[in-house]
């Protein structure tokens, strides 16, 4: 009984670095010595007597028999989750840390202000939110929620997701650029801008349109500038660096006032969904179940078609 302790110690560690890819950037991401990383590991294949891990100078893979030990252990923190949650549940009041990862115009725009507003209303809760370029690789960081735009609807079976909203998608550009573009561009004049590539999409240079007459159209464009920070392609439209295509909800205010203009109206690029994502319902905590909901409520906005 009194090796339990230091065996669970162990057998997460080893977790940690399997989720991780490797000891240096399990250590980097949970704050722990990469060492005391390995010692937890090399302790846990002496206890369990069997390799877990064959390690080569510059990386690690996974025995057999490390697999099914990687995937007991994680049963075994979904177990520990679910209890704690339970625990927190039955307290009747969201309480405790809530950890998210977020993309980081997201955070900055929206997400942000919704857990800052959040946690007004229940201040037994504290919310780390971790930003990411939205690329999906779920769970990469310690989280209990992660937020993940994607094209084309989730399906992971060993995560929930819910979808939180649609992202309208507006094509827009400066004043100054916009002069020369007619005021209903047809395909054939869209290669023809300077353009600026968001390198979420597989290919930065390559755009879906849709146009209720002219139907669905694939376009290349010459792009200028490109990022995977949507805050960076907004600065670069304002700059007068290409058109670009921006979520509505993020450039409204610079439409409104005169900064960027929508140049093609009639033009819609696709939606993208925003999910929210988590590992299982059973380890999710009552301030885990309620910020879902203050995440959907408040990106009502995002589906409002703009005007």
């Amino acid at each position: 009984m009194d090796e339990l302790p230091k065996l669970f110690q162990d057998l997460m560690a080893f977790a940690a670095v399997v989720d991780a890819g490797g000891f240096n950037a399990a250590g980097a991401r949970f704050g722990v010595p990469p060492s005391r990383l390995s010692r937890s590991v090399a302790a846990l294949e002496k206890s369990l007597g069997v390799h877990l891990l064959v390690r080569t100078s510059r990386r690690f893979t996974v025995t057999d028999i490390g697999q099914r030990t990687y995937d007991d252990a994680l049963s075994v923190r979904a177990q520990l989750q679910g209890a704690v949650a339970a625990a927190s549940d039955s307290r009747g009041e969201p309480a405790g840390l809530l950890r998210v990862s977020c993309p980081m115009a997201l955070a900055s725009a929206l997400v942000g202000r919704i857990a800052i507003e959040f946690m007004a209303r229940h201040p037994r809760v504290k919310i780390v939110v971790e930003s990411t370029d939205g690329r999906s690789r779920p769970f990469m960081a310690p989280a209990d929620l992660a937020i993940q735009p994607s094209l084309q609807p989730l399906r992971d079976s060993s995560l929930v997701a819910r979808r939180l909203a649609n992202a309208h998608y507006v094509v827009v550009s400066a004043p100054g650029l916009s002069h020369g573009i007619p005021s209903d561009p047809g395909p054939s004049d869209f290669p023809c801008f300077p353009a600026v590539g968001w390198t979420f999409l597989p290919d930065p240079a390559h755009w879906s349109l849709q146009h209720p007459r002219h139907g669905s159209h694939e376009i290349t464009v010459d792009v200028r500038f490109s990022t995977d920070n949507l805050l960076l392609i907004r600065e670069a439209a304002l700059a007068g660096l290409g058109v670009a295509q921006l979520p509505h909800a993020l450039c409204r205010r610079d439409i409104e006032e005169g900064r960027l203009r929508v140049i093609a109206p009639e033009w819609a690029a696709p939606e993208v969904g925003i999910y929210v994502l988590y590992p299982s319902r059973r380890g999710l905590t009552l301030a885990g179940r309620r910020f879902i909901d203050a995440l959907e409520e408040g990106m009502a906005s995002l589906e409002r078609e703009p005007r």
